[in-house]
């Protein structure tokens, strides 16, 4: 089973276009979708009673204060997971092309050393790439950034590789790791980290896969799936109010645990390929 967990803010034109594709994406899957519904004013909770599919569960919020970590942690509590379903975290704002992705995505966990699969992301509408997995960069302080961003989707790129995280957009691990990843949240609630807000929780769930529960981070190639990037924060940008305390957090919870990696994947496109 895979349990899908989405969070949602005034969204309601990117569920309508992600539904039917999403249909089409899981055909043949077992999945639930949970959507966590921050307040919207869009008359998003009529969609629940328009799809009328027992396969979706609305979960309703009266504002929108929790950030992403807690809202997905609590998505995560709601989804009643077994500890080998799936935990897909999605963004409202993709789109799926084909109904091959996520079936590529959940093959690579025959691997049992593998943790967490990402999913090579296009900007929506576009052969360029958004996200092609999840590096750090000396010259921008250490600090994470998209592997091929804005580079044209090439055969090369359709590759597996592993990386130390990726981003959380479509996020995909199992039960068990989800609530390993962090269990000291004041909330109670396990999973992400909501010392982070809107910034970077993703990021520091991939280095704590990785490094803490030693599983491999993937970072799926065989992937068709658009992508608008942080439609949410666009409309409400957040983060940047807490730009420096994540910077900081971030900083301070994993400086000298991971690897300054841009160069090594940029000088050699074939530096950790997978399988």
């Amino acid at each position: 089973m895979i349990k899908i967990l989405t969070l949602n803010w005034n969204g309601k034109d990117k569920l309508q276009r992600l539904y039917p594709t999403l249909l089409n994406a899981f055909d043949g899957l077992k999945w639930e979708w949970y959507i966590k519904d921050n307040g919207s004013k869009d008359e998003s909770l009529l969609l629940e009673r328009e799809w009328n599919n027992s396969q979706i569960h609305f979960v309703k919020c009266d504002h929108n204060n929790d950030n992403f970590a807690k809202g997905c942690n609590i998505l995560y509590k709601e989804s009643s997971s077994k500890e080998d379903d799936f935990i897909l975290l999605l963004n409202n704002d993709v789109i799926f092309n084909d109904n091959v992705s996520v079936k590529n995505m959940t093959k690579i966990f025959n691997d049992k050393d593998v943790g967490l699969v990402g999913a090579k992301l296009l900007y929506s509408n576009t052969n360029n790439i958004q996200h092609a997995g999840v590096i750090f960069d000396r010259k921008r302080a250490s600090l994470p950034c998209h592997f091929m961003a804005n580079k044209s989707n090439k055969e090369f790129d359709s590759k597996n590789r592993e990386f130390q995280a990726t981003t959380g957009a479509v996020w995909l691990t199992k039960s068990n790791i989800y609530e390993n990843i962090c269990r000291t949240n004041k909330s109670s609630y396990n999973g992400l980290d909501e010392n982070f807000h809107w910034c970077f929780e993703d990021v520091s769930a991939g280095l704590s896969i990785k490094y803490d529960l030693n599983k491999k981070v993937v970072v799926c190639g065989s992937t068709n799936i658009f992508h608008e990037e942080s439609a949410s924060l666009k409309k409400n940008p957040v983060n940047r109010l807490f730009l420096k305390h994540n910077v900081d957090y971030f900083l301070n919870k994993w400086q000298g645990r991971y690897i300054v990696d841009k160069d090594s994947y940029e000088n050699n496109l074939k530096f950790n390929l997978y399988g």
